[in-house]
């Protein structure tokens, strides 16, 4: 259960990837990890039910977050940089404020506590942002917020840091500047956002953001300084309607959208939504709650084999020849056959389906209607019909009579009604099963469950619960609206540690390079980034999942999401771990009667019969005990390895496997179920011949006889062993190069020889392992069995199940994955506040924090949009490849995907150390790829420096003026602006 997974911001930026590739809708994945209208808008559709077209997402969402309104020919699209923009924006409100807190308790601190004393500034701004009722105080009420080390709230010092390194990149040092347009066209330019440089309207708007920060009328006009506060309120002035203290709220993420009173505004726009049948929504996992769910589908699975199995009720009998080796006989016998299982389908599908979806109205999260309250006390009455009621009603629905012959017998209603078929058998007799009679039993207890899960529901639903008990509130939750808390919780809590770890590449790179004029944060950071890329560490497993599970960080944490199918399907197999007892008892009647009558003379020790049987429910009952409780491990782990890359997603063709025909998901509940059936049968039958073999008195001599004979081959085999062990110390110790050849090969004659008879042994052991191993993976859906050479025949792959299992799991993740549920949030409310959340100039500027803290995903925001953009010519300076390596290498041990492993050394670099390997990086290597992007630095900004004003006048209408004087190496690449694709000018600037 255990797997190997990166660590620190090479997983965060794999995860990024990830969220990318399940945000896509395309036929085709784009490697590049943009995403368009088309990907919000069914996104929209699929979790939310807000109908809204791909131009409405343009005109709003691709506008505000994707810079939709600055590149016509790219507008459509949001690339993985602006992506993890809109992701920052709660963590950059609470960083403002933790900012702000900081400052006003050090202002305190120096005025003596007295707030008197403390300037205007702390009274208009600090005071404003951290009143009593704001989100410092309501996000935890019950402790003390900390400014540094809160796991779900960034460091208070995070955007002076990120502003540090901006200013120092740019203009040589930290200290704030007037914010001119001449230092937003140099930043910008630094970061290769040509769009922003050329846009006069942009920058006056970013410009009057910050002077909105100066509240004096004496300051009125001035031009407002670049420090860290006036950063923090570049960053979030636009988007300080996302209110951050919903992360704690047990509720949805629509309803803090579209219900919160505290979201609804005389501007707000309404948008157009549509029924989703949320009660029997398992794409996502909708409804109320998901006990209630897994119990109404258990109870149907037992109904079916208890009252229902696969009679047709003598529906639709053909009468067909009993000598099937004539063409009639046969040709009528694949037709009865078609009936039958074309009535079985209607049965199910008429019966099961309507049962669930009766019983399933009312349970949902939506907001209370009469209608609601009608369907809600239906589905009690359906619950009773189909849990209750037939187990005390002896019932036949639509019985088919057997034909009687009146002239041999007189007609006998009760001989008649006793052996007439029908669809459903409710009648309980002393010749019903025993293991029948006890999952009626089971049936009865689920329903009584039912009723009061539905009856909760429904007092939920029509009682004001703001002044219950905290006990009546705990009950009356609904499971969902927890879990969707959850959900906030890990978002907050993840989006932090990518914060915190990237930070911790800038620390460490600090720590090896230094600071200073000729070193900047950005290609220092770029270069610790490669050395971090196969750190790894060990996670998972089985013990660490259900640990997890019961601390719950499983959920706020992790954010796993466990899908309804797979808990469903678990809780099947724990019910079937308990039917195997009443069932073996049936079992040993049968046998204990085949004893009596032929074997008491063969065998008179009735404990030959015993043992074997016994020993054999024991394997058995502990294969499907041990099936149902490794499904929830294995899903985790196999989450947690699409989230990682261990299994690849963006960059890996076989994603595309398990993104079409995601209809297949229906087949879990009933492969989990019959496949632990099956798998167990498989296995008291295979262990009690076996062991009822050994315990065989006339078969105890040959027994005995093949032990000897397996004990002097095991002894044999040992003796082998520390002869080779001898030999290889002397021969073939290490790899394959032998220290001495002619006696290696010499003992290697001597064992082919030997292994020549000894190898039938070792195939006969593969192939016991082999049909054992079988028998248990029946009832494991999840894994592959085959490997993936051996599953393909052809075209045809013979075991589809493993891949039907991943995609309900990717489903899910598609709709409740924490990234994709703060997403989410920012798209609708962006469709309802329109231009007053989330514009332009803001986007800018939280690009600039992202290019700033993880210039790693620099790549993405290069390639976004730009198809005929040559990667193979980017890179970080004239003399190396790093980048090269970065975007387009293999990586080890993953098919197709981008590699983030070690990069190759430079040209100029290989010239000097030719003996050094041509794979790998050396210390000395990247000190000197250093050194050549601190030159190409230093032209930069010599070039720059030379050419404001040709950059001024560009910006003002003189395009296309040629500077020609700079020896800088030109990219090929079209690097974007405040959107990201922008018409490629002929002058020479370095791309970082």
């Amino acid at each position: 259960m255990k797997f190997i997974k990166p660590v620190g911001a090479n997983a965060d930026l794999r995860e990024l990837e990830y969220i990318s590739a399940l945000h896509q809708v395309g036929k085709a994945l784009r490697n590049d990890g943009s995403i368009k209208a088309e990907d919000i808008s069914k996104f929209l559709m699929s979790r939310y039910g807000i109908k809204v077209s791909g131009d409405e997402v343009l005109n709003t969402i691709g506008k505000g977050f994707g810079g939709g309104g600055v590149s016509e020919e790219d507008g459509d699209t949001i690339d993985l940089t602006e992506i993890t923009a809109l992701l920052f924006v709660p963590e950059l409100i609470k960083a403002e404020m933790s900012l702000h807190r900081d400052h006003l308790e050090q202002e305190k601190i120096k005025a003596g506590n007295s707030v008197n004393e403390i300037d205007n500034y702390e009274m208009h701004e600090c005071k404003s942002k951290l009143s009593e009722d704001g989100v410092w105080a309501s996000a935890t009420p019950d402790k003390i917020r900390a400014l540094r080390g809160e796991d779900r709230w960034p460091d208070s010092d995070l955007i002076e840091f990120v502003l540090k390194m901006i200013l120092t990149d740019v203009t040589g040092d930290d200290k704030p500047k007037p914010m001119t347009k001449d230092l937003l066209r140099k930043i910008f330019a630094f970061y290769q956002e040509h769009d922003v440089v050329e846009d006069e309207a942009l920058l006056d708007e970013m410009i009057s953001v910050a002077s909105k920060m100066n509240m004096d009328d004496d300051e009125k006009g001035t031009v407002p300084m670049l420090d860290k506060f006036t950063f923090a309120h570049c960053l979030t002035d636009d988007v300080r309607k996302y209110d951050v203290s919903n992360e704690r709220k047990c509720s949805t993420n629509f309803s803090d959208v579209f219900q919160d009173e505290k979201q609804q505004t005389d501007k707000s726009a309404e948008v157009k939504t549509v029924w989703t049948a949320p009660s029997i929504d398992y794409a996502m996992d909708a409804f109320r709650s998901k006990s209630f769910v897994i119990l109404l589908w258990v109870n149907w699975a037992l109904f079916f084999y208890v009252y229902m199995s696969t009679s047709t009720g003598g529906i639709g009998q053909l009468n067909c020849s009993t000598d099937v080796t004539t063409a009639n006989g046969f040709g009528c016998q694949i037709a009865q056959g078609i009936i039958n299982w074309l009535l079985i389908m209607t049965k199910l599908i008429v019966l099961g389906s309507g049962s669930v979806m009766l019983c399933s109205m009312g349970n949902h999260v939506n907001p209370t209607s009469p209608w609601t309250i009608v369907a809600s006390i239906l589905s009690l009455g359906c619950i009773c019909l189909f849990t209750i009621v037939p187990a005390f009603n002896d019932a036949k629905v639509l019985p088919q009579y057997p034909e009687m012959d009146d002239d041999l017998f007189a007609y006998d209603d009760e001989y008649a009604y006793n052996n007439a078929d029908s669809v459903i058998n409710t009648v309980v007799n002393d010749e019903t099963a025993l293991d029948k009679i006890f999952l009626i039993y089971v049936m009865v207890a689920f329903g009584a469950l039912l009723l009061l899960m539905g009856l909760a529901n429904l007092i939920s639903r029509t009682v004001r619960q703001e002044k219950s008990n905290w006990v009546i509130q705990k009950i009356l939750t609904p499971g969902t609206l927890l879990m969707e808390r959850n959900m906030k919780l890990a978002s907050s809590f993840k989006i932090n540690q990518i914060l915190r770890n990237a930070r911790s590449v800038h620390e460490s790179a600090e720590f090896e390079h230094g600071v200073g004029q000729s070193n900047n944060s950005y290609g220092r950071a770029l270069l610790a980034f490669t050395k971090i890329q196969n750190d790894t560490e060990e996670a998972g497993g089985f013990i660490w999942t259900w640990k997890r599970m019961w601390n719950k960080k499983l959920y706020t944490e992790d954010g796993i999401w466990l899908n309804n199918r797979m808990v469903q399907g678990n809780v099947g197999q724990l019910v079937l771990c308990i039917w195997l007892v009443p069932w073996m008892k049936w079992l040993y009647d049968i046998v204990e009667d085949l004893y009596n009558n032929f074997l008491v003379e063969i065998m008179p020790s009735r404990w030959r019969i015993v043992v074997p049987l016994s020993l054999a429910f024991c394997l058995a009952e502990f294969n499907a005990l041990k099936l149902a409780t490794s499904y929830t491990p294995s899903s985790v782990r196999t989450t947690l390895r699409y989230r990682f890359g261990v299994i690849g997603s963006l960059h890996d063709e076989e994603f595309q496997k398990v993104r079409t025909t995601v209809d297949d998901v229906s087949l879990i509940f009933g492969g989990m179920f019959w496949g632990c059936l099956y798998s167990s049968t498989l296995i008291l039958i295979g262990s009690f011949l076996v062991i009822g073999l050994c315990c065989f008195e006339p078969f105890l001599p040959v027994f005995l006889q093949f032990v000897a004979i397996v004990l002097g081959i095991i002894i044999t085999i040992g003796l082998k062993t520390l002869f080779l062990m001898l030999c290889r110390r002397k021969f073939h110790e290490r790899a394959y190069y032998r220290s001495n050849p002619a006696a290696a090969n010499v003992i290697g004659v001597i064992l082919e020889a030997w292994s020549l008879g000894v190898s039938t042994l070792y195939v006969l052991k593969r192939m016991v392992f082999l049909l054992f191993a079988a028998f248990v993976f029946v009832g494991r859906i999840d894994i592959p069995f085959l490997s993936e050479d051996a599953d393909q025949l052809g075209p045809l792959t013979l075991d589809n199940f493993p891949f039907t299992f991943r995609k309900d799991l990717l489903s899910h993740e598609a709709h409740r994955h924490p990234y994709l549920e703060r997403i989410g949030v920012v798209y609708m409310l962006k469709l309802k506040h329109g231009e007053g959340f989330g514009r332009e100039s803001g986007t800018s500027w939280r690009l600039l924090f992202v290019f700033a803290l993880l210039p790693w995903l620099r790549k993405y925001r290069a390639r976004a949009g730009d198809n005929d953009f040559d990667m193979n010519q980017f890179k970080f300076s004239k003399g190396g490849d790093i980048f090269d390596r970065f975007v387009s290498g293999k990586a080890d041990g993953l098919r197709g995907r981008t590699s983030l492993g070690r990069i190759p050394e430079s040209e100029e670099v290989n010239k000097d150390n030719d003996a050094e390997d041509k794979g790998g990086v050396t210390l000395e290597s990247l000190r000197k790829e250093n050194e050549l992007l601190r030159q190409e630095i230093e032209m930069l900004k010599l070039h720059v420096t030379s050419g404001e004003n040709e950059v001024q006048s560009r910006a003002q209408g003189s395009s296309g003026s040629d500077t020609g004087h700079s020896n800088v190496s030109l990219a090929t690449a079209k690097p974007k602006g405040a959107r990201g694709a922008h018409q490629h000018h002929s002058q020479d600037v370095g791309e970082f």
